[in-house]
């Protein structure tokens, strides 16, 4: 567990995003609840993460601003596989970089799993999806149970007058009884995120097992009834260091060379060929 001060060095103990997305539960039951992606709570609970080479993809301003969180705790959504057709397009920005990046993994699922970032870097996760997505299922039976006993003893602590009736709606009550007092709400949101953290610590054998099996095996599977395969494999990835931009060029490749960034640049006319680079890196194919 950290103190109050540690975890307001880490990261602001809150913020205008972070407080709506914690308290955000738009579906019944506890489905829609947090799970920090945190390095460091991972630290503690799994110190030896996997290092290893990753993509990530972005546009002309993104890879200024990786520059910038080189090293730091700050995570990212990487990939190991990724379709030309969203090289081109974009994810969350316009496409086109590719950037080879060597990090830490925190977690790796062969399909997108919709981590969130918050203002502070870090990056949360749903329980749904973690049982249901990421294959949790019976294995994590009494998470949600663990979950909904920590929020309820939180609502206990801060909210002297509630009565809980459903867990959901306590909840948001919650954020809405506090939005505006921003030590208290500091003081809640720390207290859920050391909860949690022990939750995990609980599971932490299944857990890290259910993070970080993907990226051991790297090969997204098609599905047994269309056939196809997700368009990108999402890895949740920090401490990292760029090595290189691929850079998908059209037919202008002599536009751009290492001054642009001040990294080593290979550019390329055809998305086919990025991912099919990236695919044989990953599985330490010899090109």
């Amino acid at each position: 567990m950290i103190t109050f001060k540690q975890y307001i060095k880490e990261a602001p103990a809150w913020t205008e995003s972070l407080s709506t997305m914690l308290f955000s539960l738009p579906r019944a039951g506890l489905v829609d609840a947090k799970i920090p992606l945190s390095s460091a709570i991972f630290n503690r609970i799994w110190p030896k993460p996997i290092r290893t080479t990753v993509f990530h993809l972005t546009d002309f301003n993104g890879v200024k601003k990786l520059k910038r969180m080189q090293g730091k705790k700050k995570s990212i959504s990487a990939f190991f596989n990724i379709a030309p057709s969203s090289i081109e397009d974009g994810i969350m920005t316009e496409g086109g970089f590719v950037v080879e990046l060597i990090g830490d993994i925190l977690v790796a699922s062969p399909d997108d799993i919709g981590s969130q970032p918050d203002k502070t870097g870090r990056r949360w996760l749903v329980l749904d999806t973690l049982t249901k997505s990421m294959g949790g299922g019976a294995k994590l039976k009494g998470m949600e149970k663990d979950t909904e006993k920590m929020m309820t003893n939180l609502i206990i602590k801060y909210s002297d007058n509630m009565t809980i009736t459903n867990i959901n709606k306590a909840w948001i009550a919650l954020g809405q009884e506090y939005k505006n007092e921003g030590k208290t709400l500091s003081l809640i949101i720390k207290d859920y995120i050391d909860g949690m953290e022990a939750i995990m610590k609980k599971y932490s054998k299944t857990l890290g097992t259910i993070f970080t099996d993907y990226a051991k095996k790297r090969v997204q599977e098609r599905d047994p009834d269309s056939g196809d395969k997700p368009l990108w494999d999402e890895l949740v990835v920090n401490n990292f260091k760029i090595v290189k931009i691929h850079l998908l060029t059209g037919d202008d490749p002599e536009d751009w060379d290492e001054t642009d960034f001040g990294l080593p640049i290979t550019t390329y006319d055809d998305a086919g060929d990025v991912s099919d680079f990236i695919t044989r890196t990953v599985q330490g194919i010899k090109l």
